[in-house]
């Protein structure tokens, strides 16, 4: 009787022990059991064989449910920082479609100062940072390519190009934005813009831009990199994103072409002059 009663009690600590779960409800309630365990007696014989392979056997088990639990617990913590920039993403997403004008200054103003800040240290004739041309860059890129460019893209640009296939509307609206809008609307006002922080006529900023066209290559740089970029972007960005698409992009463009109004392919440090004039830049940011 009392051996029966020893192996029903055996048998009832090892079913309890393979109910417990990682679970910290169920570990609450249900002990480890040890080889000191009141549920574990020492007997002579097999009964002894029998307990210690059964604690081996129920010891393990619990180290792999609690090595789980714990893999899980890493899995579901690494899951938190992407549910956090989803947040994250759903707030500016949202913000670019409510203000959309103040979004695009603040992107276009922003991508500017970090864009004309890296080229001015490009060039070598910059002797120290030149803050007046950094500020024309940013009210520049924020006002006509930010503001503006989100009024183009999102109110008149639907006026004027009418119709569901979105392949054609692409192609309609690239080629007027890079035929129409960049030698007209885009570019001249960059001049124009630094001729009033320089204080000098805005004759000569026409004549700078028209010189740059002429003899830099001006436009054909710029229909290289934004034909192709508008074309993307008409056709697969969002329409409150596009604004973001450009300054993204421009941001490159700028530090490929910021100094093309005034950089020879011969230009060193002996050639620059002694107090360099204020000189107009190439639209670098200006898309």
């Amino acid at each position: 009787m009392v051996k029966n009663a020893i192996i029903s009690s055996a048998a009832l600590a090892a079913a309890l022990l393979l109910a417990a779960t990682c679970c910290p409800a169920a570990n609450a309630f249900v002990a480890p059991a040890t080889r000191n365990s009141p549920l574990v007696h020492h007997h002579p014989g097999s009964s002894s064989t029998f307990y210690n392979n059964h604690y081996q056997r129920s010891s393990s088990h619990q180290q792999t449910k609690s090595s789980s639990c714990r893999q899980q617990q890493m899995e579901l913590n690494a899951l938190l920082p992407s549910a956090k920039l989803t947040a994250i993403g759903m707030g500016v997403a949202k913000f670019y479609k409510a203000s959309p004008l103040i979004a695009g200054f603040l992107t276009a103003s922003t991508k500017a100062a970090f864009a004309d800040s890296m080229a001015q240290y490009r060039d070598v004739c910059t002797t120290k940072f030149d803050v007046r041309r950094n500020i024309a860059m940013v009210l520049y890129s924020g006002t006509v390519l930010g503001m503006l460019c989100s009024i183009m893209y999102n109110k008149i640009f639907p006026l004027l190009f009418a119709g569901t296939d979105p392949l054609k509307l692409a192609i309609k609206m690239t080629l007027f934005d890079g035929f129409i809008n960049a030698p007209l609307i885009w570019l001249p006002p960059a001049y124009i813009a630094q001729a009033l922080i320089y204080k000098y006529p805005k004759r000569e900023a026409i004549q700078k831009y028209v010189t740059d066209v002429k003899e830099n290559g001006l436009l054909t740089k710029y229909w290289s990199v934004w034909i192709p970029c508008s074309f993307i972007n008409f056709l697969f960005v969002p329409a409150h994103f596009r604004v973001a698409f450009v300054a993204a992009v421009s941001f490159f463009w700028m530090i490929i072409l910021s100094l093309v109004a005034n950089k020879s392919d011969d230009q060193d440090v002996d050639s620059c002059p002694v107090e360099p004039e204020p000189r107009m830049l190439a639209p670098a940011a200006f898309e």
